[in-house]
């Protein structure tokens, strides 16, 4: 059953705002930053972008991203050094952090 997506905001390195589309269930999870639901006239993250992120890996030995939507929040600051993500059994799993990797933007000169 899907569990279905919002929108909430992410906070770009220049202190931009845009609009991301989030698994519902991870805009829940406080450690990685995200401010929903995004108000109402705010862009979508311009294509070609791609949003910070870190990288985890949970007991099975799969990895994982999770996208920080912050600078300033607990995953990406290093306070928290885990996150949970839904496997394909529907079951919860804690990934260690492992890797922190910046976002990327294009800009017009």
């Amino acid at each position: 059953m899907p569990r279905g997506y919002e929108w909430a905001v992410y906070r770009c390195d220049s202190d931009e705002v845009y609009g991301l589309l989030v698994d519902g269930d991870l805009v829940l999870q406080p450690q990685r930053g995200w401010d929903f639901p995004a108000a109402q006239g705010i862009p979508p993250m311009p294509r070609g972008w791609a949003p910070r992120y870190v990288m985890g890996i949970e007991p099975l030995g799969y990895h994982h991203k999770a996208i920080v939507a912050t600078l300033d929040c607990d995953l990406w600051t290093g306070t928290r050094n885990d996150f949970d993500i839904v496997d394909t059994n529907g079951e919860l799993q804690t990934c260690l952090v492992y890797r922190r990797v910046q976002e990327r933007t294009r800009r017009r000169p």
